[in-house]
């Protein structure tokens, strides 16, 4: 078979069933092999910009828990790319990147001489968990399987292939391998269960302290049955939402929540989860965690790596829960009075507009993709989600633009499933041309757009931390609706907020790519007030921004 056959064929065999990209000199023979190979099993979606490649992919990814797959050129085209490809590393994502590349006889030359030149293996070696160059035809197979185990051992994450011309156009008889599965689980340490059980049984209010881990490990189920059984509070980080139904009543949401951080300060023990305790999940590491911390974890070089660990477990997730809940004394119920206190409190700050409208909207299944905007980040506090895997967010690298090519992903991996992205203006436009897309395939996705004419977050940071100053935080947007209309997409414009929930339902009814505006020009204020990283105050006590207006909807 041609090395670009034999590429195909592998990407089949482990399950692959669509690619996000965008065709070019260097890659061509690969579109070739995946029109002729493909067919009827792998789909091909063209992006407008292949920044959008591997954001999609992300999206569709992180909703289905499947590898997602992007194909670009190299050079221009992977650094395009690599926005996705940081965001996926640094929020544990399954997304594999493949680039062409010019022949093998050139890879003596300077890189910098080369056309699309880049030393791509130096430029995604930091960000990926494997990186590799297929140097010959007989490879392909085995280099394929490695980079699949990569994604799907231990922590999820990136990795990047490279395949030269003569590679690809090249032939060689081959064995195609089967599908990679996740590694066998390595159960915990009995002694070392029962250890942390002793120490639990001591505290009177633990609280839970979850990452993304508990999801990837399928062991959300076990995740509940040990809240459960101790009757403590779960704190989940940015990237675990879901991974406790957030209308249990032992949901806490977001670890930077009023109700978590409030619940911490009452806790006497942690146990942390499959959680990595990143920058934000933490405020830079000046959390302070109520001990002793007991740590569980697969990876045995995260047990006390950023925070003292007073006592850990490695083990996979699922098998530990299960073998701890079985060790674990029933909690009395003392967290009960605390928390319902803290919710009434929490409760009284002002309604931050569109979430709790899309909530009532969306089923439990429908998929809600945000992105980074005053309004966004009030979602990972005032949005309950009920599944793992509805609710996107670009968590660690934070990269402005992510909604929209995430949702169109998502509603790929689960085309009837109701998606909806919330963007602002800023991060809209950033990848807006991907409209071009949602309509070319008909991906139905409903994007709600807050255009409030400028960086909100930034131009308050400026405000803030530069003695009121601001510059170039102001935005000049287009005719939102018409911009949409004139790809044939549904558009919505709406002003009185109180119609927003009915203008959704319609935009979600209407079988084609929607979006719907939401204008606040004058209410950046109110939308800066609501933002709480901002802010001392442990709750937003902006006005409702979502005041009634003078009734206006046009369609």
């Amino acid at each position: 078979m041609r090395g670009g056959d034999i590429l195909i064929e592998c990407l089949k065999a482990q399950g692959v069933r669509c690619i996000f990209g965008m065709p070019g000199t260097q890659n061509i023979q690969i579109y070739d092999s995946l029109l002729r190979c493909g067919a009827g099993v792998i789909d091909h979606y063209l992006v407008r910009h292949e920044y959008a490649a591997t954001q999609m992919a992300d999206g569709y990814a992180r909703s289905s828990g499947e590898v997602g797959v992007a194909l670009t050129v190299p050079g221009p085209g992977a650094s395009n790319a690599s926005t996705g490809i940081l965001e996926a590393f640094t929020d544990c994502v399954p997304v594999l990147l493949i680039t062409g590349q010019s022949d093998s006889k050139y890879y003596t030359k300077d890189p910098s001489k080369m056309f699309h030149g880049l030393d791509q293996m130096s430029f995604f070696g930091s960000i990926t968990k494997y990186c590799a160059i297929v140097r010959a035809v007989e490879q392909i197979p085995t280099v394929v399987e490695d980079a699949f185990r990569a994604m799907k051992t231990g922590r999820p994450g990136p990795v990047m292939l490279e395949f030269p011309a003569d590679v690809i156009t090249g032939a060689s008889d081959v064995t195609i391998p089967p599908r990679v599965r996740r590694p066998g689980r390595v159960p915990p340490n009995a002694a070392d269960v029962r250890s942390m059980a002793e120490t639990l049984k001591r505290s009177q209010m633990p609280i839970l302290f979850v990452g993304s881990a508990v999801i990837h490990s399928d062991a959300y189920e076990a995740l509940r049955q040990v809240a459960e059984k101790l009757n403590a509070p779960v704190a989940v980080t940015r990237c675990a939402k879901g991974a406790l139904r957030e209308d249990h009543p032992l949901a806490l949401r977001d670890s930077n929540s009023f109700l978590a951080r409030q619940a911490m300060e009452l806790a006497d023990c942690t146990l942390a989860i499959g959680t990595r305790f990143t920058s934000l999940d933490t405020r830079n590491w000046t959390l302070k965690l109520p001990r002793p911390l007991l740590q569980i974890d697969e990876d045995a070089s995260e047990i006390g790596r950023e925070y003292p660990c007073d006592s850990g477990v490695v083990g996979d997730l699922k098998m530990t829960l299960q073998a701890l809940r079985e060790e674990v004394d029933e909690g009395k119920g003392i967290w009960k009075p605390s928390l319902d206190r803290l919710r009434e409190r929490f409760a009284m700050q002002p309604r931050v507009p569109l979430l709790p409208e899309i909530r009532e909207v969306l089923p439990a299944d429908g998929i809600l993709s945000v992105d980074v905007h005053a309004i966004g980040y009030a979602s990972f506090a005032e949005f309950p989600v009920h599944r793992p895997g509805t609710f996107l967010y670009p968590c660690t690298g934070v990269a402005l633009g992510y909604a929209f090519p995430a949702a169109l992903g998502a509603k790929i991996a689960h085309p009837d499933k109701p998606v909806v992205c919330l963007s602002g203006d800023g991060g809209f436009m950033m990848g807006a041309s991907e409209m071009a897309t949602a309509m070319m395939y008909g991906i139905n996705v409903v994007t709600v757009v807050v255009n409030d004419a400028a960086l909100s977050s930034v131009k308050g940071s400026q405000q803030k931390y530069c003695e009121g100053r601001t510059i170039d935080t102001d935005l000049v947007n287009p005719d939102l609706v018409q911009f949409a209309k004139s790809f044939g997409a549904y558009a919505v414009r709406v002003e009185d907020l109180s119609n927003f929930k009915s203008i959704l339902q319609d935009a979600l009814a209407a079988d084609r790519p929607a979006l719907i505006e939401v204008p606040m020009h004058d209410r950046q204020e109110e939308l800066i007030g609501s933002i709480g990283w901002l802010h001392s105050a442990p709750l937003h006590k902006a006005r409702n921004v979502g005041e009634k207006k003078r009734p206006r909807t046009e369609r």
